[in-house]
């Protein structure tokens, strides 16, 4: 039996929710720890450290629609509630 959160789900449902989850915390340290992920950041000037936040926000909405996860509730902009 294939479980999400101890919730009996389908092969396809788990499997979004495994690349939901990851992208989520790639995400997340994007927006708190972007120099992690970004080599070059130290080198973009403020502008241009939003306009790249932008976008990956933007690119976030996206896939989350893509993937066909949907939020019963965001809390802050890391502490996300998905629906099963």
């Amino acid at each position: 039996m294939i479980q999400y959160k101890k919730i009996k789900v389908t092969a396809k449902v788990k499997a979004k929710h495994i690349i939901s989850d990851y992208l989520m915390e790639v995400f997340d340290k994007l927006q708190h720890n972007p120099e992690e992920l970004v080599v070059d950041w130290d080198l973009m000037t403020t502008k241009e450290q939003q306009a790249v936040e932008d976008h990956v926000s933007l690119f976030e909405d996206r896939i989350h629609k893509l993937l066909g996860v949907k939020f019963k509730e965001i809390i802050s902009a890391s502490n996300f509630s998905k629906s099963i």
